[in-house]
């Protein structure tokens, strides 16, 4: 599975959150007969985690008489987003499965409820690369990795399951060969390649469409890498392709394809 970002799992626990707070009596405060009331009307991981958030919450003070109060979800939501969420993102790069495996139920419960809210609204696969497609309409990628000239950006997407994104994966993905012209020559982080090519338009009409391009490809991609294809060898012509492209929430590998020219 992809990572998840942890601002889409504390998206899931302030729904939670609300769940809580619209089950709440005239006196603003939830009874555990509120509650019972209020979980009749939700379903599956929704209902199981704002059950689970009541729960927490009420056990975090025994002496409060089964009442829960806006105040005390206010309190807990903090805890829970700081210490049960955040805590486990180590790499600060969203929340990868084997973190997600040291979360506690709560946690796991927020992470899954994110994941189907997500996916419920989110654009994955030919639909995501077709947004990318408008966002980079008449962009160029141009002035890093050495490139001497200015290369037209098209989006690109390959229907995956993929949970990573690798050297390995991405030869798969792409059903890359052994010839010289298939090596992964280059794989590293997008963020300096993606903060080029919003360089590369500065002064420029098109600069605010570059950064907008570049926010919503990490909004809606995780493990966000660039690869070049290709040694750099005057028998194999001067332009190699240059994959940006990471993961959308279904496991698709979706960016942009455009290249860079070495002479």
């Amino acid at each position: 599975m992809p990572t998840i970002a942890t601002s889409d799992v504390h998206t899931a626990l302030n729904r939670a959150a609300e769940q809580l707070l619209g089950a709440a009596g005239p006196d603003g405060i939830v009874s555990r007969k509120d509650i019972r009331t209020k979980l009749l009307s939700l379903e599956g991981t929704e209902r199981a985690l704002v059950d689970t958030l009541y729960r927490f919450i009420d056990r975090r003070d025994s002496a409060r008489s089964a009442r829960v109060t806006k105040a005390d979800i206010g309190a807990a939501l903090k805890f829970i987003q700081t210490d049960l969420v955040d805590r486990f993102d180590l790499d600060n790069n969203g929340l990868s499965e084997d973190e997600i495996a040291r979360m506690s139920e709560l946690g796991k419960l927020a992470v899954t409820l994110a994941r189907s809210l997500k996916a419920a609204t989110a654009p994955t696969g030919e639909a995501l690369a077709k947004k990318l497609g408008e966002l980079s309409k008449g962009l160029f990628f141009d002035g890093y990795y050495g490139s001497e000239g200015g290369v037209p950006i098209q989006p690109f997407h390959a229907a995956a399951k993929l949970s990573q994104l690798t050297p390995d994966v991405l030869r798969s993905t792409l059903k890359l060969t052994n010839r010289p012209e298939h090596e992964v020559a280059r794989f590293e982080s997008a963020d300096p390649c993606l903060q080029a090519l919003i360089n590369a338009h500065y002064d420029m009409p098109e600069h605010e469409q570059a950064e907008e391009l570049v926010r919503f490809m990490k909004a809606h991609l995780r493990e966000l890498h660039a690869a070049i294809l290709g040694r750099d060898n005057p028998e194999l012509g001067a332009e190699h392709p240059l994959y940006i492209v990471g993961t959308d929430s279904a496991g698709n590998l979706v960016g942009l394809k455009t290249g860079v020219i070495w002479t």
